[in-house]
């Protein structure tokens, strides 16, 4: 990598500021290059007045105002071409030296944008593209455009070795995540917590990806075993009925919470919590990071991609093979009856903080951005 280029003007893409690791992860981006004495434009698809994402006020914030579903291929074929027609007229105005991109379809979205203006467009993939599909359509134009990105960014190794695939010309360089900031919160007292439970904590979109429903199955197994240990899972999204409806199978009404979106979630709950990752798969688990940080002891399903980069087994946490509810049942258990071994566990969980630093991470950012 040849670095040398400077560079001033930034403009960062995404489809929303609603929640989510991803949207977290630009505007703590924006934030950090704004503050830096960068001129920076967060621009996203969704309106402005949906943003539930603080950031830095020196940045200038455009929202494009065009978020929705659309019925039939005729009605999104027309969709996408307005967003792009309005995509690309934002980018122009903003006149960016670089642009950053986020996520699949917006990654897409911006690269047919910026054709033709000469705007160097890195894009970054926040999954893991073997174990989510975007569509027939959007996955051959993913493939078509892909090579023509300045670079691409993944945040694991497996992830390059898939995206390097259709890469083409365009090289590829793995970034992880950084423990992001943590935001002081009302919303402990908003939850009312008990003061006498314990708490399993997960926190996420209520997707299937997520895994939200294999936690519920693992918590059941064990909570006659720990009874002062209650399960929270915050977030929002389209598997709530059916997560709401497993809660009710399992007879947990009283023992578990669904509160939905809250901001900074990890300033809720005390240092004795339990931080649990059930997801499918990932790209580079936020949840993981943000939990570590404030020294709770970290458990997760070791899916394919990101738990195994953060949690060191036995040492700050504990990996279960992929899938084995059982299993979960048991490190969930292991931990909450075990104080000594989960006191130990939280306190070198902390060691994130250094590992994952903004500022060993975005050294790695400013590299690609100087890229010649």
């Amino acid at each position: 990598m040849a670095v040398a280029a400077n560079w001033r003007r930034l403009t960062i893409v995404i489809h929303s500021l609603t929640g989510g690791g991803s949207e977290h992860a630009a505007a703590a981006m924006a934030s950090h290059w704004a503050e830096a004495g960068k001129d920076v434009v967060l621009l996203t698809l969704d309106s402005v007045e949906n943003d539930q994402i603080r950031f830095s006020s020196k940045v200038h914030r455009v929202g494009l105002g065009l978020m929705g579903h659309s019925s039939g291929v005729l009605a999104a074929i027309k969709a996408n071409r307005k967003r792009i027609e309005s995509l690309r007229t934002a980018l122009v105005k903003s006149a960016p030296d670089r642009v950053i991109s986020l996520t699949d379809r917006m990654n897409v979205l911006t690269l047919l944008a910026a054709r033709g203006t000469g705007l160097p467009v890195v894009v970054s993939e926040r999954n893991d593209m073997r174990h989510q599909p975007i569509g027939r359509i959007w996955g051959w134009l993913r493939r078509q455009k892909y090579p023509l990105a300045r670079s691409i960014v993944v945040q694991t190794s497996g992830a390059r070795a898939a995206v390097c695939s259709i890469a083409g010309p365009a090289p590829v360089y793995v970034i992880q995540n950084f423990v992001p900031p943590q935001l002081p919160s009302s919303a402990a007292a908003q939850l009312n917590l008990p003061a006498d439970r314990n708490w399993f904590v997960s926190v996420g979109r209520l997707s299937i990806q997520k895994g939200f429903d294999r936690l519920l199955d693992a918590y059941a197994e064990i909570s006659h075993a720990c009874p002062d240990w209650n399960l929270v899972i915050v977030g929002e999204g389209s598997e709530r009925i059916r997560l709401e409806e497993a809660v009710q199978r399992h007879g947990l009404v009283d023992k578990v919470l669904l509160p939905g979106w809250i901001e900074s979630p990890w300033m809720c709950f005390p240092e004795s919590s339990i931080v649990v990752l059930p997801s499918r798969y990932e790209g580079f688990p936020n949840v993981l990071l943000e939990g570590m940080s404030r020294g709770l002891a970290p458990i997760a399903f070791d899916c394919e991609s990101g738990p195994s980069d953060i949690i060191r087994p036995d040492i700050d946490g504990l990996l279960v093979p992929e899938g084995d509810i059982e299993g979960l049942s048991a490190a969930m258990q292991s931990l909450a009856l075990n104080p000594d071994l989960k006191i130990r566990m939280a306190a070198s969980a902390r060691s994130v903080n250094d590992r994952f630093s903004p500022e060993r991470i975005y050294a790695q950012w400013d590299a690609v951005l100087a890229e010649e």
